[in-house]
């Protein structure tokens, strides 16, 4: 009983508004997976022992395996490794529902001052409701970005067929990379109101576009990810989305005005300089152990910087960019482009030959 306890105190519930609550009180839902788990755990099972009830206990998890209904997904604390399990995202494709959920939050922008207008009132409800807005957007770009370097857990027994962990599709890794650059490493303008801001904030706007950014920058070119990205290649060869690409792919976008020589704006400015203190970081991160699990609850990947491909694929970035940035230096006809680009160059120059 202690195990079928143990199953019950993980239920899961549906929050649904409720009519007439405009959005702000939520109501708890029984779903389907909740009424299952309360049947496997308190059901009688008349005349058995403890010992033997367990074959009929198996036959009701195996009637639904395969079923993302029953699924039991583990809370993630630390790494987030398996993205079909994540806070507020148990969907089968992040970047469709992320793509909906910012078209919804595009039209909410231009509403929220009209929505929070009241005479006598100062501006408050509008600074909340506009950094509801922005805390929402983060969450999409988490649930799409742990995609990369993702891994599917579905726990399994011996009598149920497959893999419990499985590596994300590459085409759907790359699917993800190309979200991540035309919704957030393309700056979103759509999220910068001047009217919003010129109510809310003296300051700060540049500043709050670069942290969301470096937030999901970071993220993705984290060590465990990176490393997981390395094995997957290992194990899977040309069917894998390897590290290489990843890196290639997410330069390739970052910098995506080199090869023209336009101009580079104040927000992608600060994000280009942001991926170089990131490989940096990458040129000297100290080794990460693999921590306690918790029964499953925080997941964590061991990672030797020193002795993988990392350090090797961050000095390669380094030196492509360094080429890349000199070639575009002399393209550039915008002073600010330009003396960011010397600047950057200069900044590669001593992550390099450090003095």
């Amino acid at each position: 009983m202690l195990g079928k306890m143990g199953l019950v105190g993980r239920l899961r519930f549906n929050y649904i508004a409720q009519p007439g609550d405009e959005g702000v009180a939520l109501m708890p839902d029984i779903g389907i997976y909740d009424k299952y788990a309360i049947e496997w755990g308190y059901r009688p099972i008349l005349e058995t022992s403890a010992e033997d009830e367990k074959a009929t206990l198996d036959k009701w998890i195996l009637k639904h395996a395969g079923d993302p209904l029953y699924r039991f997904g583990h809370q993630q604390a630390g790494d987030v490794v398996d993205p079909s399990s994540q806070t507020e995202d148990l969907g089968d494709d992040a970047v469709k529902a992320s793509i909906y959920g910012i078209a919804n939050l595009k039209r909410i922008m231009p509403k929220l001052v009209e929505w929070t207008k009241e005479d006598g009132k100062n501006y408050d409800d509008l600074e909340t409701l506009y950094g509801q807005v922005v805390s929402q957007f983060n969450r999409y770009m988490g649930h799409v970005s742990y995609n990369i370097g993702g891994v599917y857990e579905h726990h399994k027994t011996y009598d149920q067929e497959g893999a419990v962990y499985t590596p994300v599709p590459k085409a759907h890794q790359e699917k993800c990379m190309a979200f991540l650059q035309d919704e957030l490493f393309k700056t979103p303008e759509w999220l910068l109101d001047q009217d919003i801001f010129g109510k809310t904030q003296y300051s700060g706007f540049v500043e709050g576009v670069r942290g969301m950014q470096v937030r999901t920058l970071n993220n993705t070119l984290s060590l465990g990810k990176m490393a997981r990205l390395i094995e997957h290649e290992t194990a899977n060869g040309s069917e894998a989305y390897t590290l290489l690409t990843m890196m290639s792919q997410l330069r390739k976008g970052i910098w995506s005005e080199l090869p023209s020589g336009r101009k580079i704006d104040t927000y992608r400015r600060n994000l280009q300089k942001a991926h170089i203190d990131r490989l940096a970081y990458l040129m000297t991160a100290e080794n990460e152990e693999k921590k306690p699990d918790f029964g499953g609850y925080q997941k964590s990947t061991a990672v030797n910087t020193s002795q993988s491909d990392i350090r090797s694929l961050a000095r390669a970035e380094l030196n492509t960019l360094k080429r890349d940035i000199r070639n575009a230096s002399s393209r550039t006809s915008d002073s600010m482009s330009k003396y960011h680009l010397q600047d950057s160059s200069e900044r590669i120059d001593m992550i390099l030959d450090p003095k």
